[in-house]
């Protein structure tokens, strides 16, 4: 009874979102399950040789590499894995320079861009070492391109809802996009930071203006974003597309997977943020502890929805067909 009056305690004196990340630690007595009971759905290139086309690779949380010959594209790419606790305890968190190097040996030689589609620290942590290594381009809100920068960034372009920007081969549209809520809440909800200096604990990287991106390559349309809710879906005009990656993370995404698919009238959909991003990568796929894709695969089981449901492992790419 002790611990548990300890722990009550302690719940007590630490605020916000901090307080519900060290509930999770506090109450979970295991880690959801792996890929294997859905291996039937995990796509990869067979053979040594990768085929010609748009390659997919899955870099863990909301992460995505996208190649196309000699060029390649990067979507929030985050590789620390910052441990839960130091999240809820309110802790500063820094990139891990170990795991970011190992990470990357996996991504192409040569990289044009970097799209981000929110400021939290699952989605922009990483960038500004990435980008020192890759030389690539940022694309991102304002207010993510201001956190970027004032952890170590060099330069960046800010981008709206409306803008289009061509990246070598690569044609890109910037869509609005919600987060979800949890709680009724976006975590870490700020529009901007709320100082000026280097951002430290997870409740200093801000949300900011959450962005989704349409890629055409290669007479291919890639949809990604990182979640949402159904007040702000993928505007139809854009459909249909080739490959639609919609974050699930929470069940405000799920919510609106239905209405997002219909409307996207995609061929493929990869159900994103699905995975433990507390977890290091190399102990292999687990979904996350607020993840259901049990519900999220029903509606396709059922022959509801009239695309083809997929899912990625790390690291092993995958050829659009």
């Amino acid at each position: 009874m002790g611990v548990i009056r300890f722990h009550v305690h302690i719940l007590r004196i630490i605020p916000g979102w901090e307080r519900f990340f060290l509930l999770l630690v506090l109450s979970a007595n295991a880690f959801g399950a792996g890929l294997d009971r859905y291996s039937q759905l995990v796509m990869s290139d067979s053979g040594a040789n990768p085929r010609n086309g748009v390659r997919v690779t899955y870099l863990g949380t909301n992460g995505y590499q996208f190649e196309f010959k000699n060029h390649a594209l990067l979507v929030d790419p985050y590789f620390s894995r910052v441990d839960i606790l130091s999240v809820a305890l309110g802790a500063r968190i820094q990139p891990n320079s170990s795991r970011i190097a190992d990470s990357m040996r996996h991504l192409a030689p040569k990289v044009d861009g970097i799209l981000v589609t929110h400021g939290h620290f699952d989605h922009l942590l990483d960038v500004p070492i990435v980008m020192s290594k890759t030389h690539a381009r940022l694309i991102a809100s304002g207010s993510s391109i201001d956190l970027a920068k004032r952890a170590g960034a060099s330069s960046g372009d800010a981008v709206t809802a409306g803008d289009v920007r061509r990246i070598g081969p690569w044609k890109i549209r910037v869509l609005a996009a919600s987060h979800d809520r949890l709680f009724g809440k976006v975590p870490f909800d700020q529009t901007a930071s709320q100082h000026s200096g280097p951002p430290q604990p997870a409740a200093d990287w801000v949300c900011g203006e959450p962005l989704a991106f349409l890629i055409e390559i290669n007479g291919q349309r890639i949809y990604i974003d990182s979640g949402g809710t159904t007040e702000v879906l993928p505007p139809a005009r854009i459909a249909p597309v080739d490959l639609a990656i919609l974050g699930m993370a929470l069940p405000d995404s799920r919510k609106r997977l239905r209405a997002a698919v219909d409307r996207l009238r995609a061929k493929y959909v990869l159900p994103s943020h699905q995975d433990d991003f507390f977890a290091p990568v190399e102990g292999g796929f687990v979904f996350g502890k607020l993840t259901d894709f049990g519900t999220v695969a029903r509606p396709f089981q059922r022959h509801e929805i009239n695309s083809h449901l997929i899912l990625l492992d790390y690291f092993r790419p995958w050829t659009i067909p």
